[in-house]
């Protein structure tokens, strides 16, 4: 038969155990983050090849002249906000 009397320590002995299970939880999240890197927190990593990704950067240091569509579109949208 089991006792319904509540035992002098059983609540501090349980939340011992959750801040155990905490920290573990913890730290194992923060070791999964060194190894997998981010792809630990959910983030979808972006294979590209070396022509792509030479690319990329070129385009981002020398940004092409922006389109006739385009600075309208900018005119337009702060003729808007004023």
């Amino acid at each position: 038969m089991l006792s319904l009397v509540k035992t002098p320590g059983s609540t501090v002995i349980k939340l011992n155990w959750y801040a155990y299970l905490f920290l573990l939880e913890e730290f194992i999240a923060e070791a999964d983050a060194i190894i997998n890197g981010p792809a630990a927190f959910g983030n979808p990593i972006l294979q590209v090849s070396e022509s792509d990704w030479e690319m990329v950067i070129n385009t981002m240091l020398n940004p092409p002249e922006p389109s006739e569509g385009l600075i309208a579109l900018v005119k337009e949208c702060r003729a808007s906000k004023e």
